[in-house]
């Protein structure tokens, strides 16, 4: 009797212990989850702010004269392309 009731305990600790590891096993995917929502979350908001960055205004005289006071050929093309910086365009497109 009594060595019916160690195996029935051994089985018992034995079930819980395979319980226990189950459930911690799935918390921990479900903590990576998380954290890998969190980063495309933070991805997919940073590409709605780009989209929705205001261009510079150009028809404020001062903006003029800082455009004209350092202009560059960096800063033309910058101007020509629509106040749009080419990297931030393919990084947005790469994810």
């Amino acid at each position: 009797m009594e060595i019916e009731d160690g195996c029935t305990l051994y089985k018992s600790k034995e079930k819980i212990f395979h319980t226990f590891s189950d459930f911690m096993l799935r918390i921990t995917k479900f903590d990576e989850l998380v954290e890998v929502g969190s980063r495309l979350l933070v991805g997919f908001q940073q590409g709605l702010e780009y989209l929705r960055r205001q261009p510079i205004e150009k028809n404020s005289e001062l903006v003029e004269r800082i455009i004209r006071d350092n202009e560059s050929k960096r800063l033309s093309s910058y101007i020509e392309a629509g106040y749009l910086n080419a990297h931030d365009s393919v990084h947005n497109m790469s994810k």
